[in-house]
């Protein structure tokens, strides 16, 4: 299994409800431009301070450069448990362009870089009409195409915010967050019992992505190609599938029914 998806397979496995911050939130998620994730506490802060078509680091500084141009899609995607949530979709198209090396490359028409994109999810807090920043996943190396929305899944308090962003590469890789909502605020949804309930029923040495593209918030399902721990290559080992249904209650994905099919063998 390629490490990208070792890493967030572990992640998704460990994952429980982060312990209560100032304003109920959980840590704001930043994910770099070099895949390093941060976690840290950002200040509330008017919705026209996040939504400026100059962009912001982390601490506040501003990061766009000279002859960038710089285009900015603002969605209101709802409200949770009276919290409404913005989302921006920012893109920073450089000024500067590339060549190919190589012989002959006088005649080649220059190719402009890759545009860096950003997206932030933003969450009102308190009445005064400050939001916090609760997700951030930062592109400038073209490893996302495009950009997805995030979206709301479900209706009243058990709905949950979800952002999914599948990577360019071969190893099904994902950025991702998934957020339920109370008075308090944001809260990661904890997926434990649900994996519990699959790790129980999977062979002794089996092993399954467990969030990505194996999870559909539509749906409320999970399905997983499940191998074998010591597999010797991605596409090898196979021990069969794992389909599960779950249902949100209190911001935990509770197993409504789990099945693990094994492989026809020859």
């Amino acid at each position: 299994m390629p490490p990208a998806i070792f890493r967030r397979l572990i992640a998704m496995t460990l994952l429980i409800v982060t312990p209560t911050l100032f304003h109920g939130q959980v840590q704001r998620k930043v994910i770099t431009a070099d895949s390093d994730v941060k976690l840290d506490t950002p200040a509330p802060h008017p919705l026209s301070w996040w939504t400026k078509s100059r962009l912001r680091d982390e601490n506040g500084r501003i990061v766009t450069r000279r002859g960038e141009r710089v285009e900015q899609k603002v969605s209101y995607l709802g409200a949770i448990s009276g919290h409404r949530i913005v989302q921006t979709l920012t893109t920073i198209h450089s000024s500067q362009t590339n060549s190919s090396d190589g012989a002959g490359v006088d005649d080649l028409p220059e190719q402009p870089e890759q545009p860096e994109q950003w997206k932030s999810l933003l969450v009102q807090v308190g009445t005064q009409g400050l939001y916090e920043e609760i997700y951030r996943l930062e592109d400038l190396g073209g490893l996302f195409a495009t950009m997805k929305s995030a979206a709301i899944y479900g209706t009243g308090p058990d709905a949950i915010l979800g952002t999914y962003d599948p990577d360019t590469g071969n190893g099904g890789g994902c950025e991702e967050g998934y957020w339920w909502f109370d008075k308090a605020g944001a809260h990661e949804v904890n997926f434990s019992p649900l994996l519990q309930a699959i790790n129980r029923i999977i062979p002794e040495n089996g092993t399954y992505v467990s969030s990505c593209w194996a999870l559909n918030l539509e749906k409320s399902e999970l399905q997983s190609w499940v191998q074998k721990e010591d597999a010797e290559c991605h596409a090898c080992g196979g021990l069969g599938n794992i389909y599960a249904q779950y249902k949100i209650e209190h911001g935990t994905a509770i197993p409504v029914s789990v099945r693990f099919t094994p492989e026809e063998r020859e």
